[in-house]
């Protein structure tokens, strides 16, 4: 495989997706004004939130068991039909049996009924995320790159819709995320009956969730990190300040773009390659300065163009975006030479070192979250959230390298003083 080719058509996938999601964002945002996107938001949280602390890690333990040999993907795809019923079923009943004010109490300004219409986006994203990461544990990326293709292209085309006719409404743009989810676990099933037709490899489901959910501690903890923030400003400031900063954030994270197509493919690779240390280190190396050095480029000229291209793009409304998004650059450049390492650390096996990475920055994102927030509005928030990210970012590049250098020594048959590194957490 040519690495390099492949991260990048990978990116641009991932350059493709995200200006169509930006499009359709211009769209959305332009016709909800600041009020209503902070509503669509706050929606969307819903469902962001159920498939972050509900998807057992699977996506995860699908690549690492299809990358190193050990899955078996006819029983992967029973199990995630299975697993994806029972949890939309749990959470049904729960939502069903709370009150409005409940419901109002954690998704401020949401009413009951549109909490269960977005809550229909949970099972979808679970099984669009589960088909579509066995297509990459397969290490098929051209097949995974299609793939995920359709969920931008059904949702940008659905949103300029809504936009030529004037039906833009929360509801509506949550209706646009569901077909687009929908079709592409449809599509991800299509093909992985062409690629993965049959039964290999010795595969537990006991063993996959306990690897799963060594993953997943992880990503909920990363998933509140990004969040947290866009709840508290919710909490403390409304929803137009929400509006603000919801916009900034998503804006912020398509700098990601680069860092999340190396990331996708660094991590498969690490689980395939993980026996040779050195390889595995200078390809991370290698991945890790383009990474930076690509973001770092991007987000200059977003900074010093950001004062008139978003007012331009979203409307003159949208000026509170501005600081916030500035300040959340610093964060992001960070995070995405922190993604590369902190996958390669997955790929391995050392999911501790992430989760204990999450939770340092989930501590320091709410701490001073709560300090800022009330001072300095939305520029609290992204001060905390960047301060959060480089904190964290440098914990983890330190544990890299200290495991690296253990791994080498036990390559070369040298004894070290810190054989745990070199254990994972099998």
């Amino acid at each position: 495989m040519n690495l390099s080719a492949t991260i990048g058509a990978t990116v641009a996938r991932q350059i493709l997706s995200g200006s169509l999601y930006f499009a359709g964002m211009c769209i959305t945002a332009r016709l909800l004004g600041p009020a209503g996107n902070g509503v669509l938001a706050t929606a969307m949280l819903l469902p962001q939130a159920l498939y972050a602390f509900l998807n057992l890690g699977m996506g995860a333990s699908h690549v690492y068991h299809l990358s190193s040999g050990s899955g078996n993907p006819r029983q992967m795809r029973a199990a995630n039909w299975i697993l994806a019923a029972l949890l939309w079923v749990v959470v049904a009943l729960v939502l069903a049996a709370g009150s409005e004010q409940r419901i109002a109490r954690f998704l401020p300004g949401i009413h009951k009924g549109l909490a269960l219409y977005a809550s229909l986006l949970f099972p979808l994203l679970l099984l669009a995320g589960w088909s579509s990461s066995m297509i990459r544990g397969q290490r098929d990326y051209r097949t995974y790159n299609r793939t995920l293709l359709i969920h931008p292209f059904i949702f940008f085309a659905m949103v300029a819709l809504l936009g030529l006719t004037g039906s833009v409404s929360v509801a509506a743009v949550v209706t646009c995320h569901l077909i687009g989810q929908l079709s592409l676990w449809l599509m991800s099933e299509s093909r992985l009956g062409k690629i993965a037709p049959g039964a290999t490899g010795q595969y537990r489901l006991r063993d996959a969730v306990a690897f799963g959910l060594r993953a997943h501690v992880s990503n909920v903890i990363t998933f509140l990190n990004y969040r947290l923030a866009l709840y508290l400003v919710s909490f403390m400031l409304g929803a137009t300040a929400t509006g603000f900063y919801a916009l900034a954030v998503q804006l912020a994270e398509m700098l990601w773009l680069f860092s999340g197509a190396a990331s996708s493919i660094v991590y498969p690779e690490s689980a395939a390659n993980s026996r040779s240390p050195e390889a595995l280190e200078a390809m991370v190396a290698k991945v890790a300065k383009l990474v930076v050095q690509v973001t770092l480029a991007g987000a200059l000229a977003a900074a010093a163009i950001s004062s008139f291209a978003i007012p331009l793009a979203f409307g003159k409304d949208f000026r509170g975006s501005v600081a916030p998004f500035i300040i959340l650059l610093p964060g992001i450049v960070t995070w995405s030479y922190m993604s590369i390492v902190s996958n390669a650390l997955a790929g391995m096996g050392f999911q501790r070192v992430n989760i204990q990475g999450a939770i340092l920055c989930l501590v320091i994102n709410a701490i001073c979250g709560v300090l800022a927030i009330p001072v300095m509005g939305t520029s609290g928030a992204a001060l905390a959230s960047t301060v959060a990210f480089s904190i964290t970012a440098l914990y983890t590049v330190v544990m890299y390298r200290k495991i690296m250098a253990a791994k080498r020594a036990e390559a070369s048959g040298a004894r070290t003083d810190v054989e745990t590194f070199v254990e994972g957490d099998e």
